[in-house]
């Protein structure tokens, strides 16, 4: 130790620290890295006070001295050594790195181990001998670090057994949240609401451990529901699934389920099953689920037992618009502009309110479409193609192309906002045909005027309708309706 050997030794084990800390991107890394680093640079100044002050010093001074730089290079190689070792098995793909606790317990053995022999040889001190004779010493310090022993060797075991590690979602205790550290003491779980919890990790390690992350697999969530009696189990089924079909990060495979559990006194208890690819996403899903199946029961008059209960209604077209403004619309749009003001006020009466939530499809391209909607109140985007081509907003109105005619749905509409739609269905056109005759032929014209701007738009998209002359939409239109 004491030749040139060692200092040659250190200053080539500091340039190699340096060198690879400087290419290492790995944040953990650099850090073990620099304490290494602080070791070795200590080395290095304490060898050169040495060589040039060590006959000047005090005989009692320089065994310390000595002491001292022996110890730093020791423990500085220790920790190079240790961290290289780590980065070299990884790299190599040998295997995953080793638990960090543990790595930590096999350092500070070597580090005992250097220092023993040192301090032996050095200041005649033989910690051995000391270790021995205080037998008494020894089960008093057993005793009264007995918990922080119990947590070391749990957390040693949770390392090596690995149930989960840094990053993982996990249960533990009825807690939920992101493991950030696992320590020689504890383990620190991140709550969704930022709270940093401290776990011992002997409580850990006795209690069931639920890993939402393991092994990159999608995480199934469940939450369940009372529906009404009145209403069939597999129509509110179909509607479950169908809103989950349209909220975003919930997987497609494996796919989500709804089922019926049960008949209880509140009502029928389904149980609805889905799947995200990341756990911290499942609040997020939840609430966008409870949302959006919140405007389908609405549309589709599906009362949960709790609504009963509130005697809450649907809600009328007057409840939710006056009859002015709703007659104020009517007379915008450019179908009805041939009928007389209480065709148009009778019309109003039969229009039904639709809510949607925002990121919800109202109707779907080439898919069929009986129902023609005025927007009442929000905003939402026309896609053809995944390309947005327009944007309806109040007063506009849409669907009467599939609906007159018996056209798949020639676009994709999008609510941007919360939206509320007032739906008028094919009986209630077909009524008005055989009411006025005379309305055919004038409707026809102007489907064919606005085809010619939905081509242009949809031109303008790269994509193309087929023609469709004002004769050949009056022909579907007496097809569909029955019309002579």
């Amino acid at each position: 130790m004491q030749s040139n050997l060692s200092l040659i030794s250190g200053v080539l084990l500091t340039l190699l620290v340096i060198g690879v800390r400087a290419a290492s991107s790995d944040s953990q890394f650099r850090k073990e890295l620099g304490g290494a680093l602080g070791f070795l640079v200590t080395f290095l100044t304490l060898r050169v006070v040495e060589g040039q002050f060590g006959e000047q010093l005090h005989p009692r001074v320089l065994p310390l001295l000595r002491v001292a730089w022996m110890l730093t290079f020791a423990f500085g190689s220790i920790r190079a050594g240790m961290s290289l070792a780590v980065l070299t098995v990884t790299r190599l793909g040998i295997r995953t790195p080793p638990p960090k606790i543990l790595r930590d317990v096999v350092e500070i053995s070597l580090y005992v181990i250097a220092v023993v022999p040192i301090l032996r040889t050095e200041l005649a001190i033989d910690l051995t001998s000391l270790l021995a004779t205080s037998a008494i010493v020894s089960v008093v310090l057993g005793l009264a670090m007995q918990d922080t022993l119990g947590n070391l060797f749990a957390g040693l075991s949770l390392q090596l057994e690995r149930p989960y590690q840094v990053g993982d979602w996990v249960t533990i205790k009825e807690i939920t949240g992101r493991v950030v550290q696992v320590a020689w003491r504890a383990t620190r779980l991140e709550t969704s609401r930022k709270e940093i919890i401290t776990l011992p990790n002997n409580v850990c390690s006795k209690e069931a451990v639920k890993n939402y992350s393991k092994g990159g697999q999608p995480v199934g969530m469940d939450l369940s529901f009372h529906g009404p009696y009145d209403r069939a189990p597999n129509e509110v089924k179909e509607a479950v699934l169908e809103v989950l079909e349209q909220v975003p990060l919930v997987l497609s495979a494996p796919p989500p389920m709804c089922r019926t559990v049960g008949f209880e006194e509140l009502g029928i208890r389904y149980q609805v099953r889905y799947y995200v690819e990341d756990f911290s996403q499942a609040d997020a899903v939840m609430a966008e689920f409870y949302t959006r199946i919140w405007y389908r029961f609405r549309r589709e008059g599906i009362e949960l037992p709790a609504q009963r209960k509130l005697n809450m209604s649907m809600g009328a077209p007057g409840s939710e618009f006056t009859p002015e403004m709703i007659a104020d619309m009517l007379r915008r749009v450019d179908l009805f502009k041939v009928l007389r003001e209480e065709e148009r006020a009778k019309l109003r009466q039969e229009m039904v309110p639709r809510r949607f939530a925002r990121g919800e499809h109202v109707i779907e391209q080439g898919e069929k479409g009986n129902t023609f909607y005025l927007v009442g109140r929000g905003e939402l985007s026309v896609r053809t193609g995944g390309v947005e081509v327009s944007r309806l907003s109040r007063g506009n109105y849409f669907g009467e192309m599939s609906l007159l005619t018996g056209e798949p749905r020639t676009a994709t509409v999008v609510a941007l906002t919360d939206v509320v739609l007032l739906e008028l269905g094919r009986p209630v056109f077909a009524r008005l045909f055989e009411e006025h005759p005379e309305l055919a032929p004038k409707l026809s014209g102007m489907l064919a005027h606005r085809r010619m701007q939905l081509d242009a738009a949809m031109t303008a998209s790269g994509e193309t309708l087929p023609d469709c002359e004002e004769i050949d939409i009056l022909g579907r239109l007496k097809n569909i309706f029955r019309l002579n």
